[in-house]
């Protein structure tokens, strides 16, 4: 398992051109991993990202940002359509860089509606049709493909790992899987553990974050029901600490009020060493600011 850190943590939307900078601070934190996200506006120089990642020795990770307007379970083709080159963007740009995984939360972002049981089992056909072009696609381009599973005030459709885990089985295709994220499992789940056992061997990409998406190691998770829960399901990828900026602009988006640490360096470096204490270091210890 490596450490990371998402770069929503200081700054958004990335950009090679401004926020290069980032790579060597995150790696003096103890950072394996970074981040970022890939909104419409981001400007990546994948050559140069490509470069800096090696010349740090970072691996890196990529998030997509869906919603309904790129539904990939939506009844209007032209949503899917537009949600599949999203998609094939993103896994291009992620390839160039140097990136070895995307993930999104690929269906019922934003959306209202109740399904029934045979509504939802078309919407899932209808992802799950989606989805297995998109892992062949990715496959080749060598990068994983990930289905984030978000609560229930962000997506209708997919909130918990055992939802996910059923449409990830009607995909069945090696290259696409589960992000599961402490912050929305402590939202659905009954248990955290239980909801990364579930995942299983589908379980790609996990953001260690904490309940209030703060200073992981300043909330309630249960650190080490986590921990012991990925080690029996083997899980040898990416653990990234998600966090925001209360002054950047995706603070209301993610209903970030308020500071969690002094700083986002504070948050940033105390997260990725409680964090690779917590799920590496066999004990738990309290954080603080």
């Amino acid at each position: 398992m490596k450490i990371g850190v998402n770069f929503w943590i200081w700054e958004s939307p990335f950009r090679t051109d401004r926020h290069l900078n980032l790579l060597p601070l995150a790696k003096s934190m103890g950072a394996e991993v970074v981040e970022f996200t890939l909104e419409d506006d981001v400007v990546v120089d994948s050559t140069v990202l490509r470069k800096a990642l090696g010349d740090n020795g970072l691996e890196c990770s990529t998030i997509g940002l869906f919603g309904s307007g790129r539904d990939l379970s939506s009844d209007d083709p032209a949503v899917r359509r537009r949600g599949m080159e999203y998609a094939k963007r993103s896994v291009d740009t992620t390839a160039a860089a140097g990136a070895v995984l995307f993930s999104g939360a690929v269906v019922g972002v934003g959306g209202t509606e109740v399904f029934s049981p045979a509504d939802l089992r078309i919407r899932l056909e209808r992802a799950a049709e989606c989805l297995s072009e998109l892992g062949e696609y990715a496959g080749k381009a060598g990068v994983l493909f990930c289905i984030e599973v978000l609560n229930r005030y962000e997506t209708n459709l997919i909130n918990t790992a055992e939802q996910a885990r059923n449409l990830i089985d009607l995909v069945n295709h090696p290259s696409v899987g589960l992000h599961l994220d402490n912050f929305h499992m402590g939202i659905e789940e009954r248990s955290l553990g239980e909801a990364i056992r579930r995942a299983g061997d589908k379980l790609f990409h996990f953001h260690a974050s904490e309940s209030h998406r703060g200073m992981p190691g300043d909330g309630h998770v249960h650190w080490e029901e986590v921990a012991g829960a990925l080690r029996e399901v083997k899980f040898e990828r990416f653990a990234v600490v998600e966090s925001f900026n209360p002054r950047g602009r995706l603070a209301p988006l993610s209903r970030f009020w308020r500071s969690y640490a002094d700083s986002p360096d504070t948050l940033a470096r105390k997260g990725i060493a409680f964090v690779r204490n917590a799920l590496l270091g066999g004990r738990v210890l309290a954080n603080s600011t």
